[in-house]
């Protein structure tokens, strides 16, 4: 018997793994097709619906089947009906499922009729705007909320799949960890951008493939701009900090303000952070290091070696805790490390330990330049409570450039450092980026 391949309908299926793909065979050649095929009889055509691998096994090796025959009205009900023993399967990841029932919402949405089902809640003209997901809620037991997310997340993938197969393949697979949440938000310009960052393994997240992408903005403008010239209160440099700033001049700096990597295995640059403060402070100068909770002890023994401790400030965070896995901790704030030179006179009064990021996420800003890119509204405070109008203030890990765009907002010099030559470029994008903003628009 030969049945019709609907390509709607097959595009609706989720396809096995390699791997499934293999015990199947291996399981039909063994006891042959046990399950029947189950198709819609389209006026005399038999249309398969389910068992598209079993039927291409029985073409390959010349089994016999059975099958179990379905009607419909039309097309858009067979699909409706495929869809709906999709989501029956048990072998599903996530968002296989998520991407299944989206689907399911956004064929209802276009269907002139609603589904055949005794859990369908029947419709009314004051059903409302969320009958569809009501109506699909009720269906497979989940909330309208998540209906409508699943069918936004849908539209995504199969956008995403007409770009880049691999791309979409990943996602599904569940190996993109923020692509239920992330995926609908990426700008329908970027999506091929984003694909292609997926499918070569680019970037483990949506989010990262979003930042690569204006990471690889900002250095096309910085090099296609022949006007690099940075205002002459900032002055970068590219390099280990270590050797780069060996060159200052001693007791040369008001305030080192800075915020280094936070894993474990950064905590030897602490030491010689915390020489280099001790050389180039001047005798009323602070080291402030933003640093993590759970090396706390860690960091403060490397700088205890070269500096003499003077107190811990509050960096609090509002929006979603951090959650620090090792300690099951969720931290709403983080320590800002206060250091002068073990012969430091002549301190300046600070007025409050408290400090306040602005509130968009863990962190207080959005990362869209840098992984560890902190809060400017945060850093801009920072920099005004720990050193007045004039001073120079150093970063010896400018990241992406928020301690130099505070420095700027609050007529300050800055000199900053970094290892990574992509945080320099982003840095001076930025930069160059504010000082062409309207005058109104930069005050702090």
């Amino acid at each position: 018997m030969r049945l019709t391949i609907n390509e709607t309908i097959r595009r609706t299926l989720i396809p096995l793994r390699e791997d499934e793909l293999q015990m199947l065979e291996q399981s039909v050649l063994a006891e042959g097709i046990r399950d029947p095929l189950v198709v819609w009889n389209r006026n005399g055509e038999y249309v398969l619906l389910d068992g598209h691998h079993r039927y291409d096994l029985a073409q390959k090796h010349r089994l016999e089947f059975k099958i179990v025959e379905m009607k419909f009205d039309d097309e858009t009900q067979a699909v409706q009906w495929v869809l709906q023993n999709q989501l029956a399967r048990r072998n599903l990841t996530d968002e296989q499922r998520t991407l299944v029932l989206g689907r399911y919402y956004n064929t209802l949405k276009l269907a002139p009729h609603r589904p055949s089902t005794e859990n369908a809640v029947k419709f009314t003209a004051f059903s409302g705007r969320s009958a569809t997901a009501r109506q699909v809620g009720e269906i497979f037991g989940v909330g309208e909320k998540t209906v409508r997310n699943a069918a936004e997340f849908a539209k995504a993938v199969d956008a995403l799949a007409e770009v880049e197969p691999k791309a979409a393949e990943a996602v599904l697979l569940g190996k993109v960890p923020d692509a239920k949440t992330a995926l609908p938000k990426v700008e329908p310009n970027q999506l091929p951008q984003v694909a292609q960052i997926l499918a070569t393994n680019q970037a483990r997240t949506i989010k990262d493939a979003v930042r690569t992408i204006k990471h690889q903005s900002v250095q096309n403008q910085t090099h296609t701009n022949p006007t690099t010239q940075l205002p002459s209160t900032i002055q970068l440099y590219t390099g280990d900090f270590r050797k780069i700033l060996a060159t200052l001049p001693p007791e040369s700096i008001d305030a080192i303000i800075t915020d280094p990597p936070y894993l474990q295995e950064y905590i030897p640059i602490f030491e010689p952070l915390a020489q280099l403060s001790a050389r180039l402070l001047k005798p009323h100068g602070i080291l402030a290091v933003m640093v993590a909770h759970l090396h706390l002890y860690e960091f403060m023994t490397e700088l205890n070696k070269h500096l003499k401790y003077r107190w811990i400030c509050t960096y609090h965070m509002d929006g979603p805790k951090a959650t620090i896995p090792a300690a099951q901790f969720a931290a709403a704030w983080k320590p800002i490390l206060i250091y002068t030179r073990p012969d430091a006179r002549n301190l300046r009064f600070i007025n409050s330990d408290y400090f306040h990021a602005a509130n968009r996420t863990s962190d207080g800003i959005t990362k869209e330049y840098h992984h560890w890119q902190q809060s400017l509204a945060g850093f801009t405070e920072l920099v005004q409570r720990l050193s007045e109008p004039g001073d120079t203030i150093l970063d010896p890990f400018i990241g992406s450039g928020t301690t130099a765009l505070a420095c700027l907002k609050l007529n300050r010099y800055c000199i900053g450092c970094d290892i990574d030559p992509n945080a320099i470029t982003i840095t001076t994008q930025r930069i160059l980026q504010y000082t062409q903003e309207p005058n109104e628009l930069r005050n702090p």
